[in-house]
């Protein structure tokens, strides 16, 4: 006879929270670089995701990309392609 126990999920090896740690920095660092969008990580998607208010855009702008540097060029070329174009950045 059983007795219905289900054993705990095993813990996720250490290589998943470095990934994990690795991927929230790469956040961190499309923030830095492009501070005009909000940038995230859907761990449960395994997607980069970032969302911003373009000048001239009725609406708002969200590109989704599996790896940071998918990212930072739909960033760019979202950027490129405004009807108006950002001021430069302070120094």
């Amino acid at each position: 006879m059983t007795t219905g126990h289900i054993p705990a999920p095993a813990p996720a090896p250490a290589d998943d929270n470095d990934d994990e740690a690795g991927r929230w920095r790469e956040v961190a660092r499309l923030r830095r670089e492009h501070p005009r969008w909000v940038v995230i990580w859907l761990a449960p998607l395994g997607q980069f995701r970032a969302y911003a208010r373009l000048p001239g855009a009725r609406r708002d702008t969200a590109l989704t990309a599996r790896t940071p540097a998918g990212l930072a060029a739909q960033i760019s070329h979202a950027e490129q392609a405004a009807p108006v174009r950002y001021p430069k950045e302070p120094p």
